[in-house]
């Protein structure tokens, strides 16, 4: 393989569709919903159409619950395909294989260009195998699995790399077609070119030329009946008039497969994109290794030998990840809008977005950038909106009902945005909050010592005092309730810290929180003047 200098494009004046490929035998990790992000992002840049396709033709290796996952994941990020599964073909499937899939996240019709499940478009792919076949450019081939075994096992022993041995390269098509009628099983393999090179062009890499040599006539339907996906994608590309290929980087190896099977079909090739990597903290590609830490693809759990673990949506849903913020953070990592901003709402991604800001070098997954910017993000949300996205981890938490009723939610608005500043997820809402929905706090063992018993009958005085002064202000506002607190801590002698300190302790239970006024004000009348009075028996205590 040899890489030109020359950087020359392979352009295309086609209207722009792209896809997303994904196969339904696990729960992906981000790098591949990264890639899609970017195929995404060229379609809405260009007015084109996004595309998803399952690619499941892998039957053996589908795992229930992982297409409904993808589909979620999609529309999580605010990334639903213009064209994909709809209700006819998803009931279709095999439930025990594929799972249920709620039909509301699915769309009456799917597309113009469906079936888009690989399963369901066998008899167009034994199409292109017989033209391939009848051509001369694809031939039956009968070796079993244990001789092909034997080949790779004796070039490991010699050292050398294994290469097909092309035995049935040119055996006659109709005694081929004799042994298959007899029941005979056998593999169709495509007749890459065996002299010469090979040419790609890539979007972000140029021309690359790889030797005929190096490359095996590889497998385009399988003993099952079913093509792999050199085959398969190659035809759906071409089928939905793909202009772009947008994919990961471990598919560069295949690439001549793919290249050589467009030119032998006589069919326009998509512009190919290689996207970089994505790494995590410790520069080793996402994978399965990393499946410890949600963030990049969890191992899944299991419940009745199914999966139930999520991904992105766990992210989400369970840890307080904003889809804006994730959005921002993914097309950020291998690609640049050519300037150091960082912050980029969607509408702007879009209008900046370029396939040749793309970097061909990895990508970092930088979890404590995606911490700081979803926190950028929670900030300017506005309180509404904020209490919106907090009550599904408060109800989590069991601090509010599952339907809060219009006064329930204005006092959880009025609850987070006190503490909007400290959050970085979502899911920390509950612990800086929790103090607000119950009907006592939970107090600090060392807290009460240190700042209500410490003071003993004084302190209990001081805050059933304090009660009775704020139970009789007639509007209760922050204004107010500072004056009252501040003219009874005068009474008694206390000031600054003195004051302040033990009253969060006794209406919070916690020596830290918001603006101490501001959280009385919220809190309300009744809930302050309880709390108080239960401090002041703690500090006699």
């Amino acid at each position: 393989m040899t890489q030109a200098s020359d950087s020359s494009h392979t352009t295309s004046l086609r209207p722009v569709r792209t896809r997303f490929a994904p196969s339904p035998t696990g729960f992906l990790h981000v790098g591949a919903f990264r890639t899609a992000l970017f195929s995404w992002l060229l379609a809405k840049q260009h007015q084109g159409q996004f595309i998803l396709r399952v690619e499941d033709t892998d039957q053996n290796r589908l795992v229930p619950g992982s297409l409904e996952n993808i589909i979620r994941s999609l529309q999580a990020l605010g990334m639903g395909y213009d064209e994909g599964p709809d209700k006819a073909s998803v009931a279709a499937l095999d439930a025990e294989k594929y799972g249920s899939v709620a039909s509301e996240i699915l769309p009456d019709n799917g597309g113009a260009y469906g079936s888009y499940f690989q399963s369901q478009r066998l008899k167009r792919y034994d199409e292109i195998l017989e033209q391939l076949l009848e051509e001369g450019k694809a031939y039956f081939a009968f070796e079993t699995e244990e001789e092909l075994e034997g080949a790779r096992a004796a070039a490991t022993a010699r050292k050398l790399p294994y290469r097909y041995s092309r035995r049935y390269r040119d055996y006659p098509l109709g005694e081929a077609r004799d042994r298959i009628a007899k029941g005979e099983p056998a593999v169709i393999r495509f007749k890459m070119p065996i002299t010469g090179s090979i040419r790609t062009v890539d979007r972000l890499r140029g021309e690359t030329y790889w030797e005929a040599d190096t490359q095996d006539d590889f497998v385009i339907r399988k003993m099952d009946g079913f093509p792999p996906y050199h085959l398969a994608a190659v035809v759906d590309d071409y089928d939905m008039k793909i202009s772009h290929v947008l994919r990961g980087e471990e598919w560069i190896p295949s690439f001549p497969k793919h290249v050589c099977l467009y030119e032998a079909l006589g069919w326009e090739q998509p512009v190919w994109v290689h996207t970089p990597n994505v790494l995590g903290p410790d520069k080793k590609k996402l994978s399965k290794r990393h499946g410890a830490n949600p963030i990049y693809g969890p191992v899944p759990e299991y419940k009745d030998g199914k999966p139930t673990g999520e991904m992105l949506l766990g992210l989400v849903n369970q840890e307080g990840y904003l889809p804006e913020a994730l959005v921002n953070f993914l097309a950020l990592i291998g690609w640049s809008p050519k300037d150091d901003t960082e912050i980029l709402p969607l509408a702007e991604i879009i209008a900046r977005f370029d396939v040749d800001g793309i970097s061909p070098s990895p990508g970092i997954f930088d979890q404590e950038k995606l911490r700081w910017m979803n926190g950028v993000y929670i900030r300017q949300l506005d309180k509404e909106t904020l209490a919106d996205r907090a009550i599904p981890f408060l109800m989590a938490a069991k601090l509010v009902s599952e339907h809060p009723t219009p006064p329930e939610r204005h006092y959880i608005a009025d609850v987070v945005v006190l503490e909007q500043e400290k959050f970085h997820r979502l899911d920390e809402v509950p612990q800086y909050t929790d103090f607000f929905f119950s009907g006592l706090p939970e107090y600090n063992e060392g807290s009460v010592r240190k700042l209500l018993q410490k003071s003993g009958e004084a302190m209990a005085t001081f805050l059933t005092t304090l009660a009775d002064d704020l139970s009789v202000v007639p509007v209760w506002n922050q204004e107010n309730v500072e004056k009252v607190t501040r003219d009874t801590g005068m009474r008694f002698g206390l000031e600054k810290g003195n004051l302040t300190h033990p009253v969060r302790v006794a209406v919070s239970g916690r020596e830290t929180g918001p603006s101490l006024f501001e959280m009385l004000t919220v809190l309300g009348q009744d809930r302050v003047q309880m709390r108080l009075l239960h401090a002041a028996e703690l500090a006699r205590a």
